[in-house]
């Protein structure tokens, strides 16, 4: 299969390839590249690599015909992708996670291209019971309101020839070639293993459903072959826990570990289990735990797989800022930038 995947150099999509790779795949990559694509250009076999802003589509009807032209499949992942960095401008989220998700989904419904969209269980918002897909959604974010605008017009352009398949991924954690440590359990695994200190805002009773990087690919694997999938919709999670259960795994990994609660004036709000029935009855079923993750996470840290993993560069919202300070923040100065990142990076002796 031909496959389009935006965002594909990114946390998940860093992951997803690789495997789709290994399954015979062909892959096509449109990423901007701030956080660099130098991982990606040593894959065997290669991929075929966009560096571009996924904005273009929304002006550039040429580049968005290329850029579908033979594909089979849109796997559509890119998106300013956390809460944090969709704060930052309210304006850009719009276009990045809103309307060039539509463009891009009205070109593969012209030419009846699949089309699997990366949204996210933080839709839920704030809720007392497990929900399932029919349940309603509850956003209190810049971020979480995009993905629930994108959803909307998703499921209004379904029809008997064509239907879009919207993944609710829950919140990831686990190793990436491009990895994030601005997601809890990836950051409890950080402190916790330098600091032997890790710090929970509120009472840490929030509830969240979690789902290892890893199985969150192969989850987006199992849609994108499923040949007649029953549903548009899906929760996509492994275990609902509370933060405070999170912090109690790596209590239980490292007995000395100490747990500090930090009150807060703007407290987290957001609280959400979900049901993932609909996921399991179309065949697919998470394998990684959490505590199994958070101890391939330490393992990672102690070992150095992951070079100076305090660097801001793991944290999507403060390295998208230093990018502006760093530029002038036209697109052709960050991808300069990237660029003799990448080569310290994949080049050091």
């Amino acid at each position: 299969m031909n496959i389009l995947i935006t965002g594909g150099a990114g946390y998940l999509g860093s992951v997803l390839i690789p495997k789709l790779l290994a399954r015979g795949h062909k892959l096509r990559i449109l990423d901007i590249g701030y956080f660099g694509v130098g991982h990606l250009r040593s894959l065997k076999p290669s991929v075929e690599i966009i560096r571009e802003d996924i904005f273009r589509i929304t002006y550039d009807s040429e580049f968005l015909n290329g850029l579908i032209k033979g594909v089979d499949c849109i796997v559509h992942l890119a998106a300013i992708s956390n809460d944090p960095s969709a704060e930052i401008s309210e304006d850009l989220t719009e276009k990045i996670n809103f309307m060039s998700t539509v463009i891009l989904a009205k070109a593969a419904y012209e030419k009846r291209i699949r089309f699997i969209f990366s949204s996210s269980c933080s839709v839920y918002g704030h809720a007392e019971d497990e929900l399932d897909e029919e349940g309603p959604v509850n956003p209190m974010t810049v971020y979480a309101s995009s993905k629930v605008k994108a959803e909307t017009i998703l499921k209004e352009m379904a029809d008997s020839t064509w239907s879009p398949i919207i993944l609710r991924n829950g919140t990831l954690f686990g190793y990436s070639p491009r990895m994030r440590f601005d997601l809890v359990v990836n950051i409890f695994s950080l402190y916790s293993t330098i600091y032997s200190t890790i710090k929970i805002f509120g009472d840490g009773l929030q509830w969240r459903p979690f789902l290892h990087v890893s199985d969150c690919a192969r989850a987006f694997i199992h849609f994108i072959e499923l040949p007649k999938p029953r549903y548009i919709c899906y929760n996509i999670a492994h275990e609902n826990l509370r933060i405070i259960d999170v912090a109690q795994v790596f209590k239980n990994i490292n007995p000395s570990l100490h747990i500090e609660y930090l009150n807060l004036k703007d407290v987290d709000m957001r609280n959400y289990r979900v049901s993932t029935e609909r996921m399991r009855v179309e065949g697919f079923k998470p394998r990684i735990s959490i505590e199994q993750g958070a101890e391939e996470m330490i393992d990672a840290i102690i070992s150095g797989l992951i070079p100076d993993p305090e660097s801001i560069y793991y944290r999507n919202a403060k390295w998208l800022k230093e990018l502006s300070r760093l530029a002038t923040g036209s697109h052709a100065e960050i991808i300069k930038f990237m660029e003799t990142i990448a080569h310290i990076r994949y080049n050091q002796p």
